[in-house]
């Protein structure tokens, strides 16, 4: 076994421990041979991969999942590397500003469909790669991007706390009240029950349309594509979208 790799099981995945100070093209020897020891006990399932202790590249991560999966009988579903901004950021401790207690007249109570609010929902952590699919039946939350080629499908809403560039099927039983929500939404495709949209720099089919953006909206305000009069369209996701959609 090399002391280098360390490998470690959870109910919910892989966790890849790699030594920051050996070069990365002896880890990757050391990871071939634990995996291979290893390859009994995992079996064939799909898993998560957490990769702790060094930072890779998209390459490296990319070459990472390729060696497991082709001396295992595994299927990565998705990996996170713990020194990620993504992963920075959800460990960065909340800052709480004190603000004044509104009016009453100010408090406004959204009336939010009942499939959005729904607390039954699959989460997962890390980017979905080209080639990577992920499908279920309830909501699906996703701690990370969706790259070019990767597909998520649901049949209830999707968001992504991440950027959408590949492809999201959101409402795949027929809901059309599902929404695909994401920190940036710039998908390859993007189909809510019936409808379906492409990304506007395609030749061809059903552009994905831009119904409004705020003049002085922020680059980190999130973004949601919904359907509205039969078509796809993109707006921002805030308390506006909101009331307009809880009608």
């Amino acid at each position: 076994m090399n002391q280098s790799v360390t490998i470690k099981g959870t109910k919910s995945g892989i966790i890849l421990v790699l030594d920051p100070s050996v070069p990365f093209t002896q880890l990757r020897d050391g990871i071939k041979e634990n995996f291979l020891e290893a390859a009994s006990f995992l079996g064939k399932n799909n898993m998560g991969l957490i990769i702790r202790g060094r930072k890779l590249s998209e390459s490296e991560e990319k070459e990472v999942i390729s060696i497991i999966e082709a001396n295992t009988k595994l299927s990565i579903t998705c990996a996170i590397d713990e020194e990620s901004e993504t992963e920075r950021l959800f460990k960065e401790p909340v800052r709480h500003e004190e603000k004044p207690i509104p009016e009453q007249s100010e408090i406004i109570t959204q009336n939010v469909p009942a499939d959005v609010c729904d607390n039954n929902a699959q989460i997962l952590v890390g980017n979905l790669r080209s080639g990577q699919d992920v499908s279920c039946e309830q909501n699906v939350v996703i701690l990370g991007d969706v790259k070019p080629g990767a597909s998520v499908t649901s049949y209830g809403s999707i968001f992504i706390l991440g950027e959408l560039r590949g492809n999201a099927f959101a409402g795949a039983g027929g809901d059309q009240n599902a929404i695909v929500m994401a920190l940036k939404l710039n998908p390859l495709q993007v189909r809510i029950a019936d409808a379906i949209a492409i990304s506007p720099d395609a030749e061809k089919g059903p552009k994905l349309k831009l119904k409004k953006k705020k003049i002085m909206a922020s680059e980190n305000e999130p973004e949601v594509a919904y359907i509205e009069n039969g078509h796809i369209v993109k707006t921002m996701y805030g308390p506006s979208f909101l009331r307009q959609f809880g009608k």
